[in-house]
């Protein structure tokens, strides 16, 4: 969803700019970098600029190497150290003259502002402190997420992760919140991630996906992904399981067995995969001899981050219980790099002994 869509919703929503601007710095907050003291969305239409203008801590015009920018800024606040500028901006004095018209029409006088004047207004000098700061408490409010994210990047298909910063929960504002995270795949995957109170964890259990939940409870639409059916049945998944092992990992299909599969690689190692549910599950990798030398499963054996489902790296006698998060989902389409990440190993280390 993209920041102009979002201001559109909180319009129809009948909330104000400042409100907008709350659920706009939920998102945001993955895009702050240490040099940039402002946060600036580009607005499609004039009618959207006037609703973040009318509530905004400064509407004005500001102009840039000839370009007139019409701003709606908002200041820096105790959570989010970087101010917000919605605007539209243009060359053109008719289209300029325009929008002029348009804002004054509904009540919306603008001064210019200076470079100078507008440093000040987004306080640039102090940012850096601010920064630092808030990056700190960011850190120790997110980090846990931060680590499943980078797992998830690591062993599956996710590409990145977008969390939605709250002071508790995303729903009711409770302080008393944990760790809620759906993943949205179409290719490659999106891991959002977000705090929300038991109360809330639990009805979201009750619908389709923690994703339609949210949308729902905050009247939004839910990314169009979260709508496709969940496929659940065992020989769609089969299906699935199938394409991943010859299309991403280059096995042939050696037997199938119930929920389990096993398949070939041209090396002559073996990968074995038992999905009976997502909760369920394990990746074996067998050498040419059959002997087992690495797996991912998900038994609830071990202490381990992020568990219950983990990764024997190596099955070999001295280490066979050290164990690490595998991170995985239990779905071989969605877990095969983790997975070819232990062929691969394995194979070197048979090729180099």
């Amino acid at each position: 969803m993209s920041i102009n869509e979002l201001i559109q919703i909180c319009a129809d929503r009948q909330l104000d700019g400042k409100e907008t601007d709350t659920c706009c710095r939920a998102v945001a907050v993955n895009v702050l970098v240490p040099d940039k003291p402002v946060c600036t969305f580009t607005v499609d239409a004039t009618h959207k600029l006037l609703h973040m203008m009318k509530a905004a801590d400064s509407a004005h015009i500001y102009v840039d190497g000839g370009v007139c920018h019409f701003n709606a800024l908002y200041s820096v606040t105790d959570r989010f150290p970087a101010a917000r500028i919605y605007f539209i901006k243009s060359p053109y004095l008719d289209e300029i003259a325009k929008i002029g018209v348009f804002l004054e029409e509904h009540g919306i006088k603008l001064p210019i502002v200076r470079s100078s004047e507008f440093e000040k207004m987004i306080d640039a000098q102090g940012y850096p402190v601010r920064y630092k700061a808030w990056l700190e408490s960011w850190q120790a409010r997110s980090s846990r997420f931060k680590g499943l994210v980078d797992g998830r990047v690591k062993n599956t298909v996710v590409e990145k992760g977008i969390w939605l910063s709250t002071d508790g929960c995303l729903i009711c504002g409770s302080d008393q919140s944990y760790l809620s995270t759906a993943t949205l795949v179409d290719g490659s995957g999106v891991i959002i991630g977000m705090r929300l109170c038991g109360e809330h964890v639990d009805e979201a259990s009750e619908h389709k996906t923690l994703i339609n939940f949210v949308a729902e409870k905050m009247g939004v639409p839910a990314p169009f992904l979260s709508d496709m059916r969940l496929i659940r049945d065992p020989d769609s998944l089969r299906e699935m399981s199938h394409s991943a092992l010859k299309q991403e990992l280059h096995c042939e299909i050696e037997k199938v067995q119930g929920n389990t599969i096993t398949a070939i690689r041209p090396s002559g190692f073996r990968v074995i995969l038992r999905q009976d549910a997502v909760d369920n599950y394990a990746y074996v990798v067998q050498d040419p001899n059959r002997k087992e030398v690495s797996r991912i499963d998900s038994a609830d054996h071990h202490d381990v981050d992020y568990g219950p489902a983990h990764l024997h790296r190596d099955l070999s006698k001295s280490k066979k219980n050290q164990v690490e998060p595998s991170f995985t989902y239990g779905l071989a389409m969605m877990d095969v790099k983790g997975i070819r990440a232990l062929l691969e190993r394995a194979e070197a280390n048979w090729k180099s002994s």
